[in-house]
């Protein structure tokens, strides 16, 4: 479950800060002054693997990979993002679901919000399956072609 991380450094250049994690996310939502959130960092598979989905009006969606800089245990290297693949959507997505439902409703609102116009940019729009047209019937007779 995801829980609010209390005093933080903040970015003044962004607006407010706020920062959520659990074993498996960490997420960063930066508001305006009035409270609404307009940029986030999602970075999953803290532990292994991790990568992070970033979204701003500005600069749309990006996904990355992090690097730690650590090829070996005594290494201590400043962590860097690499510009690299999409992420295992559903996969997060359906963590993330069960993750966050205690969050800020609005915050969760708008994450929710962003992770579905990216599956949109992913997948497309989701379209109606096609259903085969009934035959035609006419007096409750089967009509022969």
């Amino acid at each position: 479950m995801l829980r609010e991380i209390g005093t933080i450094r903040q970015d003044s250049e962004r607006g407010l800060r706020r920062w959520f994690q659990d074993d498996y996310f960490d997420l960063y939502i930066w508001q305006d002054a009035a409270g609404k959130p307009i940029a986030l960092q999602l970075c999953y598979s803290r532990n292994r693997n991790e990568g992070a989905l970033s979204f701003s009006a500005a600069e749309g969606f990006r996904h990355s990979r992090v690097d730690s800089g650590e090829d070996h245990p005594t290494a201590s290297a400043t962590p860097i993002l690499r510009g690299e693949g999409v992420m295992p959507y559903f996969r997060v997505y359906g963590q993330l679901l069960e993750a966050a439902r205690e969050i800020d409703p609005i915050v969760r609102a708008y994450l929710i919000e962003r992770l579905r116009a990216y599956r949109r940019l992913l997948f497309g729009e989701r379209r109606t399956p096609r259903r085969k047209q009934a035959h035609r019937r006419q007096g409750g007779v089967r009509q022969r072609g």
